[in-house]
């Protein structure tokens, strides 16, 4: 039965990615472009934007961190805070402020519970697999069973969550440049164009990646459970 899932999902990893179709040289070169990165300068510093977009959003609560060891920018919410990388040199850093600063106003409870379940489904994956190692599992399509299940609440959860923040992040970019006024209507479509080109991949590759990293989950612990 455990050969039986990892073929099926391998297969299913295997044809969602190729209809996915995203190319990660593409989005590499459209981030990279030097002629939106340097309108892009012309803006404040990822900081400042943040402070903007969240008074613009009515949020005065979340606290914003700078991290410049890091390029990741991120929403932590059970800290109510956005930690903001090293991504100056980039125009979509616009966009990803923009993105975590929808992040802090979507629903606390879902938020929350997001960060929480997202830990035990983890910690429960780690289990079960050491579990299995040890020969400590006795009914392994049940767990198998569990764990899938687990991963769909996940899975819901996650994109419900990004999604949102991505379909608004790039008209909430807009927004912001056309009323702070830094760079001409002209500079602000370039730019707008540049977070059309890049979503078209994004948001694909976003839902593609938490999808196979489910299903590789799933290989990884069926392969234990059929060596053990």
């Amino acid at each position: 039965m455990e050969l039986i899932i990892i073929i099926v999902t391998i297969i299913a990893i295997i044809v969602i990615y190729s209809m996915m179709n995203v190319k990660i040289k593409e989005l590499k070169a459209i981030a990279l472009n030097k002629e939106l990165n340097e309108i892009a300068k012309k803006l404040p510093t990822n900081k400042e934007i943040c402070e903007q977009i969240l008074k613009k959003l009515g949020n005065n609560t979340t606290q914003i961190e700078e991290n410049e060891n890091s390029e990741a920018t991120l929403y932590i919410a059970i800290q109510d805070k956005i930690t903001i990388g090293n991504t100056h040199e980039s125009f979509t850093r616009i966009q990803t402020v923009a993105h975590e600063c929808l992040h802090s106003i979507q629903d606390k409870k879902m938020l929350i519970f997001n960060f929480i379940f997202s830990n035990i489904y983890l910690v429960f994956f780690i289990i079960i697999c050491i579990l299995t190692v040890c020969k400590k599992l006795s009914n392994e399509i049940m767990y198998s069973n569990i764990f899938l299940i687990l991963s769909f609440i996940y899975y819901v959860i996650r994109v419900f969550l990004e999604n949102d923040a991505m379909i608004k992040a790039q008209f909430l970019a807009r927004e912001y440049m056309q009323e702070s006024k830094y760079i001409d209507n002209s500079e602000i479509d370039k730019i707008y164009h540049g977070f059309e080109e890049l979503n078209k991949s994004c948001i694909k590759s976003t839902n593609c990646s938490l999808f196979i990293g489910i299903m590789i989950k799933l290989v990884i612990f069926n392969v234990l459970a059929l060596i053990f």
